[in-house]
């Protein structure tokens, strides 16, 4: 299987896209970390929704895989090179310790694992409605801090923990906290998420093996002029 090159053009495209609207292409009038802090902290949670969210939308807009456990694999590689070429470099321009962007980034990427199963089920099927509905399990992992800050609040329950929030707004809470040391509880919460991760992967594996996930094979490759989806 080859490096998927136009994956690798569109999260490039979508790592640019996040630097112009969280920082902008010019510096600011009086360039310091307080002022480079907030632009950062939105771009760091624009690269997790990119992962959580992007890469989901376009693997399950495309066709059917033959060997997705496979493909996931190499897109989960090629995004965590991307990411952080551009995410470790950023922490110059704040007051972060390299231990608070280290659980950010550990949260992120192991949500990433949960949503690599889910897309790892789903395209090895043409049915819409399973796409559908991993896309919409991948949406909720996304945004999953909003309801539940919701329903605590109704509740009258304290909010939950930054890392069970899913990875956008575990971000935000985190990249808030400014120059301190994460507490113990954020690599708590990433083991928690690698736990779910494993669940979710087994899962994964154990449905792919049934016979019924064994679907004939639509191939994407137009036949007169040999090219295929672009993200492939």
């Amino acid at each position: 299987m080859e490096l998927p090159r136009g994956f690798v053009v569109l999260a490039s495209l979508w790592i640019f896209g996040s630097w112009v609207l969280c920082i902008g292409l010019q510096p600011p009038a009086n360039p310091s970390l307080a002022s480079y802090s907030p632009g950062v902290r939105l771009m760091v949670a624009c690269l997790a929704v990119g992962v959580s969210a992007g890469w989901p939308l376009l693997r399950l807009s495309g066709p059917r895989e033959r060997w997705p456990v496979r493909r996931v694999v190499i897109d989960y590689l090629t995004l965590a090179a991307i990411v952080h070429v551009v995410l470790w470099p950023l922490r110059l321009t704040t007051s972060w310790p390299p231990s608070r962007l280290a659980v950010m980034d550990a949260t992120i990427f192991a949500w990433a694992v949960i949503t690599g199963a889910i897309i790892a089920v789903a395209i090895h099927t043409n049915d819409r409605r399973s796409r559908t509905l991993a896309m919409i399990m991948c949406v909720l992992i996304t945004a999953l801090g909003l309801p539940l800050l919701v329903g605590a609040a109704s509740l009258g329950l304290a909010p939950p923990p930054a890392w069970l929030q899913g990875p956008v707004m575990n971000t935000l809470i985190l990249g808030a906290e400014g120059g301190a040391a994460p507490t113990a509880g954020g690599w708590a919460g990433v083991a928690a998420i690698c736990i779910g991760g494993i669940v979710s992967w087994t899962t994964a594996w154990w449905w792919l093996r049934l016979p019924s996930a064994e679907l004939p094979v639509q191939h994407s490759t137009d036949k007169l002029s040999g090219i295929g989806p672009p993200w492939n």
